[in-house]
């Protein structure tokens, strides 16, 4: 599920796909589309607080940016930090696209728990972000991801 975030959004209605999503068993991921380097609204603390209920039943949630260009920095503001905390991973650079082409493939996979894809979101695997640290050392989680890779291409 993908939400952009505009001014005067509903956390209401956020906070009720999550619960229904969460009791079906069929969301598994959210990825919101947020204001500038990840920003949500800094007055609203029930949105975040929303948030950290998500990724606490297990809800993968990914920040991406609505810019054209930039990435998202978790942590260099206020709101940013807050996101982090709630457990919500950045989407760096990539666009919304590879963003949840990305997210479909790693959960697909059946073989990685959700701290491993959250390592693995921020990893370059095909070029779909643009590194600015290097690989992590190579956790079992990323071998098997390099190791499956070959196989499909």
């Amino acid at each position: 599920l993908t939400i952009r975030l505009v001014p005067g959004f509903d956390d209401q209605i956020l906070q009720h796909l999550i619960k229904a999503g969460a009791e079906s068993g069929s969301l598994r991921a959210l990825v919101l589309q947020l204001y500038g380097t990840g920003n949500a609204p800094a007055a609203k603390r029930q949105f975040i607080d929303i948030l950290k209920e998500a990724t606490g039943l297990g809800i993968m949630v990914v920040a991406s940016t609505q810019c054209h260009a930039g990435s998202v920095m978790m942590g260099h503001y206020a709101t940013g930090k807050a996101l982090q905390d709630a457990g919500v991973v950045a989407s760096n650079d990539m666009t919304l696209e590879a963003t949840s082409t990305k997210l479909a493939y790693l959960l697909g996979r059946g073989d990685l728990d959700r701290d491993q894809i959250a390592e693995l979101m921020t990893v370059s695997i095909r070029g779909e972000v643009t590194p600015n640290l290097p690989p992590p050392p190579f956790t079992t989680a990323y071998q098997r991801l390099l190791r499956k890779g070959r196989y499909l291409y």
